[in-house]
């Protein structure tokens, strides 16, 4: 990669420090604004809800139904559970926008010739 042509006035000075303040400030921005509240969030209520139904859904011998250390057992793994698919979706979310957002960082820098 060249380097950039040297700005000729302040004023170009002063866009190009903005363009990269905005880039070098925006990405934990974007990825929690932008993707992660909106997006993830919502997704992985839905995972842990939908591990919930599931675990839930599934029969289960007599014998569990009325044993306490069965029921324990079952909470926590059902729990357990919910939070293994909230945590993975939100991981995923927070990968997928962080590959967009370097995608996007460099059409930027393409875009600029930086």
């Amino acid at each position: 990669m060249s380097n950039p042509p040297a700005p000729v006035s302040r004023a170009q000075l002063l866009a190009r420090a903005r363009l990269e303040a905005r880039i070098a400030r925006g990405q934990a921005a974007f990825v929690r604004r932008s993707r992660l509240l909106p997006l993830g969030v919502p997704l992985a209520a839905l995972a842990a809800a939908g591990a919930l139904l599931g675990e839930h859904a599934r029969p289960r011998p007599i014998w569990r139904r009325y044993s306490r250390r069965a029921r324990r057992e079952d909470a926590v793994r059902a729990t357990a559970l919910a939070l293994l698919a909230a945590g993975g979706t939100l991981g995923a979310t927070w990968i997928a926008a962080r590959a967009e957002w370097a995608r996007y960082e460099r059409q930027h820098r393409a875009d600029h010739a930086w």
